[in-house]
């Protein structure tokens, strides 16, 4: 191995290679690993650094400077504040109030339960609503057993377009704007955006969800 690094002229001495070199050495079989997802991207990264090293011959160092730490700082401090309000049982307070009411095999549950997701999504922003409850989505088929993936299939679409109903629903809409404003010199206000956001995704909620609910019921 070292003589592969020599031969590609760069010193692989250097503290940011050597560290990736480490740690991309596998456990020995004796040691049990667990599957772990949170490890999983930083396996992949670290690996992608490591063969950019060897293959193009660059540093990792060059490729983490342009890492946007401010945003995966943004992530850690949402997920541990998303494991501090899950404990506080709130969420599950408010679900099992709304639960009898938001039966998915009756028009008005399903009307309800779009509305707490839409709400829901503006409030704790859609990624941390879905950690919060789609373990819960069995449970909203009243007293039927639920079957097939119609609660999944729902909540999947109506969070996913609902984080564009305001500019704090959605992660990527904060990245976006905070990128407008450092790279373009454009000030994206939460009023400036609502104005499109509101409209644009009543419609796209509203107008499709015929379609994936039948979708849902079929499957």
């Amino acid at each position: 191995m070292l003589t592969l690094f020599n031969s590609l002229r760069f010193n692989p001495m250097t503290i940011d290679n050597k560290v990736l070199a480490l740690l991309a050495i596998p456990p020995p079989p004796t040691v049990p690993a667990e599957f772990n997802l949170g490890c999983i991207p930083l396996a992949a990264a670290i690996l992608t650094m490591l063969a950019d090293t060897i293959i193009n011959r660059k540093y990792a160092y060059d490729a983490m400077l342009k890492i946007d730490w401010t945003v995966i700082l943004m992530f850690m401090g949402l997920f541990i504040w998303l494991g501090g309000f899950q404990n506080t049982c709130f969420p599950y307070i408010v679900f099992n109030k709304l639960r009898p009411y938001m039966n998915l095999y009756k028009f008005e549950g399903v009307l309800l339960f779009t509305v707490f997701v839409l709400i829901g999504s503006n409030i704790f922003s859609n990624v941390p609503l879905v950690i919060l409850i789609v373990h819960r989505i069995d449970e909203l088929c009243g007293d039927e057993v639920c079957s097939g993936p119609l609660g999944g299939l729902l909540l999947a679409w109506i969070s996913t377009v609902a984080g564009n109903f305001t500019l704090i629903g959605s992660v990527a809409n904060l990245i976006v704007a905070e990128k407008a404003r450092s790279s373009a010199d454009y000030r994206l206000t939460f009023w400036r955006y609502l104005k499109f956001g509101v409209i644009s995704t009543l419609v796209t909620i509203f107008v499709p969800l015929p379609v994936v609910y039948f979708l849902g019921r079929v499957a």
